[in-house]
């Protein structure tokens, strides 16, 4: 499992009409919105990374935020958020972009926001690390981080990974797992990749890479869903660090 495996499959055109899907029909989360608009500040300069096509900065978008950027590593999923956004009528500048090594400039950014578990959809904790070095780099002092994981010791993975026969994370038999907690499964649209953490993991990662912990708690622990966001994605971790001052 690499970096281009991941970039094809959200080129994929099955992939990429489900998260168009999400823009309409699910939105931003309501966990998302209360710990957005609790942590930025309307005039912030927001990064929505790993943007897919496009449902967290149009979601901020719609409740107010004007400086919106977004990046993906899908040139297809940027594609798409861009022809969203110009239909929509919204000013949010999308491009492609490698999180491991983006092309902004330093402190450029008031806030980070990595949706949807993308940080974890990075191979390799080194190259995750990477991706948290990159988003400090272009963060001012002071400036926020919101992400989310899975977490392999909630009940539902730690049922997942206890399954010594389940071939999605056995490395032994499966060459595109390369670490412990990874995942590598088929869903409907394809067959993807994602490691599923543990909290002191993340936290070990924040801590090496120069982010100062702020807050980590579960979806389910911030705000009811609706229907849709829960057959969008399960519940999961969210994370809130910022750069230091």
């Amino acid at each position: 499992m690499d970096i281009e495996q991941i970039r094809s499959y959200f080129n994929d055109p099955k992939t990429v009409d489900h998260y168009v899907r999400a823009v309409a029909n699910v939105g931003l989360w309501e966990s998302e919105r209360l710990l957005m608009e609790k942590c930025f500040r309307r005039d912030d300069a927001i990064l929505d990374l790993g943007c897919g096509a496009g449902r967290v900065g149009l979601g901020l978008w719609q409740i107010g935020f004007r400086k919106l950027w977004g990046a993906d590593l899908s040139e297809e999923m940027v594609r798409e958020a861009r022809g969203i956004s110009e239909c929509l009528g919204t000013e949010i500048a999308y491009q492609r972009e490698d999180a491991t090594k983006m092309s902004f400039e330093n402190g450029f950014f008031d806030a980070v926001v990595f949706g949807f578990n993308g940080l974890m959809q990075i191979p390799l904790r080194e190259n995750r690390r990477k991706a948290l070095k990159e988003i400090l780099r272009i963060t001012k002092p002071g400036g926020v981080l919101i992400f989310t994981t899975l977490d392999r010791e909630d009940r539902l993975y730690k049922a997942v990974f206890s399954d010594s026969s389940d071939y999605d994370h056995d490395p032994i038999k499966n060459p595109n797992v390369l670490e412990e907690g990874d995942r590598h499964f088929k869903t409907k649209h394809g067959t993807t990749f994602m490691h599923v953490p543990r909290r002191d993991e993340v936290l070990a990662d924040l801590e090496s890479t120069g982010w100062a912990w702020e807050e980590d708690l579960m979806r389910s622990e911030v705000a009811s869903e609706s229907a849709d966001v829960l057959g969008f994605s399960e519940d999961c971790r969210f994370w809130v660090a910022k750069r230091p001052t």
